[in-house]
């Protein structure tokens, strides 16, 4: 190396080292500096957070505690529980206490609900509830179903399941406390579902522009959060320090990436519920401060090198020739020519800048290519969204259907029993009638044949007025108990005659799964079960033979799914919407259908709480598809 050369790099070295080492020890100690002051405000916030909502839940449990207390105040009698009116009333007293209170139940120590909770679909009828949440009778259904009976059993109290919940879907809760009651009968559990939006409205009091604070439930899913006003959907957030899904075992304070955000943030478990509190910000809002270091210490690195070239520019042309094709290569790689590749001459600097160019050019080829593949990844994402964008409107529309349905029902049934009782009476004098003149004519009597198609005929009134007034009365809850399906569908096949079955070449196939019992009138269940594999066979007569396959399966041990698949003649896409209406029948060659049959399996699915469902392709054959609730004590159990 020349004698210049070593002038040279001694001049640039002079100016400008001594800026950059103070440059950048001044960077890094204000930037260790302003983190850590920003880790421990994030962390004292979180914990602020967790404390706040441990306290929000705490007082929740003990005014759910002390309101327990007033159910024995209530007793008639010192040994006597409460009666169904005043149990009633502590539960709309519990419900008044408090505007985050959405519903509230009282169970037993097997989970059966005692009384009927507290709720109001339309809180906004009354000033004192107005700021209370809606609650459909479906919304409050799920209050058992979410309801931790094992926990409040085992340790006095308990959290459920954070969901989205009520006709509004926002973040909710069930809380419950378990209590002996003084008049005995085992213990008594209180249940409150409870609205979130109290938490959520503090995250959002607490979050600025910059600082975005959270609260996620044990399973690491985000249900508050400043920087969204309103949750839509429960969506597991990625921590330092844990698997997605889960959330840290304790305080911690860490850098990391979540989606594509580059984030400084502090988590604090709430405990003993399970929750957990995170305050985070990008580190690009964090560390602005240090920016204007760093600018400062490349203005004053450029000043040095510009007097350090000032003394080296006699060296400079002799390089020009060198730096002319970096410039041109550079131009080629900023056009977008990522396979131009610059010629490496000597083993200087110059050729090291080389050597970077042309990693650099291969490393932006490598991004391009990967853009690439993510931008097709996305738009193949796009065509899969739009799919289950079809696919929930379907099932809404199914929904509204079932509604509808059962709607309609209900008003045919209760004008089909107006009819019943004005034609029952008449019906009555005049099978009478004709039953004692068949009495009464000879055997060979030309009237004889006349009459007994009258008396036939009136049979067969009489049955489809009674058939109406069933379909008009709802039986459900009389006689319910918690059955098991499989034995509901063995004793149906029994009434149907395996015998008579077999003899019809119709093979029965059962595929049960284990599954919970549900809670139905075993005897409405086993004549729905009936009515539709007499229709199997009815549809499977034309041909030589065929099958009948049961299925039961477990739905998250919260439902309970049961299939009837026959495969006979099938329903044609125009009766298929009408089959559970009243008098629809597509048998024309029998006289003996009445219609109803099917509108019957309707009414009794429904009124045991269940849904029924149908799938039917021309000669391939029909399924019905019947879901029933798990018994909710069994279930919290299993």
């Amino acid at each position: 190396m020349r004698l210049r050369t070593k002038l040279t790099l001694l001049a640039l070295a002079v100016s400008a080292l001594p800026v950059a080492i103070a440059g950048y020890s001044s960077l890094r100690i204000g930037q260790g500096a302003l983190r850590g002051a920003l880790e421990q405000n994030e962390l004292t916030v979180a914990k602020q957070v967790a404390g706040y909502a441990s306290s929000h839940v705490d007082n929740i449990l003990s005014m759910l505690r002390v309101d327990a207390r007033i159910l024995d105040l209530t007793r008639s009698a010192q040994n006597e529980p409460p009666s169904a009116q005043a149990l009633n009333q502590v539960l709309w007293l519990v419900y008044h206490q408090n505007d985050d209170f959405c519903a509230v139940a009282m169970f037993d120590e097997h989970g059966a609900l005692i009384g009927k909770p507290a709720s109001l679909e339309d809180p906004g009828r009354y000033e004192s509830l107005k700021n209370h949440e809606p609650m459909r009778p479906t919304d409050v259904e799920g209050v058992g179903l979410m309801a931790p009976l094992g926990a409040a059993l085992s340790a006095g109290q308990g959290i459920g399941p954070i969901f989205l919940g009520g006709p509004l879907r926002l973040p909710h809760v069930v809380l419950a406390v378990a209590f002996d009651p003084s008049y005995g009968g085992g213990k008594r559990i209180l249940a409150a579902e409870v609205s979130l939006k109290r938490l959520a409205n503090y995250v959002a009091s607490l979050s600025t522009p910059d600082i975005d604070v959270k609260l996620l439930d044990g399973r690491g899913r985000l249900f508050a959060a400043g920087s969204i006003p309103r949750v839509e959907k429960l969506e597991a957030q990625r921590l330092p320090g844990a698997r997605e899904g889960e959330l840290p075992p304790s305080e911690i304070v860490a850098e990391y990436v979540n989606g594509n955000r580059h984030l400084i943030g502090a988590y604090a478990p709430v405990a003993p519920w399970g929750l957990g509190a995170v305050v985070d910000r990008t580190v690009s809002d964090a560390l602005r401060p240090v920016a204007l270091i760093r600018w400062a210490t490349l203005f004053w690195m450029v000043v040095s090198i510009v007097v350090g070239s000032l003394a080296a520019w006699m060296f400079a042309r002799r390089l020009s020739d060198r730096v002319a094709a970096l410039a041109a290569g550079s131009k080629q790689i900023a056009a977008g020519n990522l396979e131009t590749r610059i010629v490496q001459d000597g083993s200087d600097e110059l050729s090291n800048l080389a050597t970077s160019f042309n990693q650099m050019a291969i490393g932006l080829d490598g991004a391009r290519k990967k853009i690439t593949q993510q931008t097709n990844e996305i738009m193949a994402w796009n065509q899969t969204l739009e799919k289950r964008v079809e696919d929930k409107t379907a099932e809404l529309r199914q929904a509204q259907d079932l509604l509808l349905r059962s709607r309609s029902l209900s008003a045919l049934g209760e004008l089909g029993a107006g009819v019943a009782h004005e034609i029952n009476n008449p019906l009555t004098g005049a099978l009478g009638i004709v039953q004692l003149l068949l009495a009464d004519l000879p055997g060979g009597h030309p009237a004889l044949p006349l009459l007994q198609d009258l008396e036939r005929e009136a049979l067969r009134i009489r049955k489809i007025v009674q058939n109406m007034l069933r379909l008009a009365q709802r039986q459900s809850g009389t006689d319910t108990a918690p059955i098991e399906l499989h034995r509901a569908l063995d004793d149906a096949i029994e009434l149907c005659g395996p015998s008579d079955l077999s003899g019809a070449g119709i093979e029965v196939i059962r595929r049960y799964e284990p599954a919970p019992p549900v809670r139905a009138s075993a005897t409405q269940l086993e004549e729905a079960f009936i009515q539709l594999i007499q229709n199997a066979r009815s549809a499977m007569l034309g041909q030589r033979g065929g099958k009948v396959t049961l299925e039961i399966k477990a739905i998250e041990n919260k439902l309970v799914r049961v299939t009837v698949a026959d495969t006979g003649a099938g329903i044609s896409a125009e009766n298929l919407p009408r089959i559970f209406d009243p008098f629809f029948t597509t048998k024309t060659s029998d006289r003996s259908g009445s219609g109803l049959g099917l509108s019957f399996v309707h009414r009794i699915i429904e009124d045991n709480g269940g849904t029924i469902q149908v799938e039917s392709t021309p000669g391939s054959g029909t399924k019905f598809v019947l879901t029933f609730p798990a018994d909710a004590g069994k279930a919290h159990r299993a």
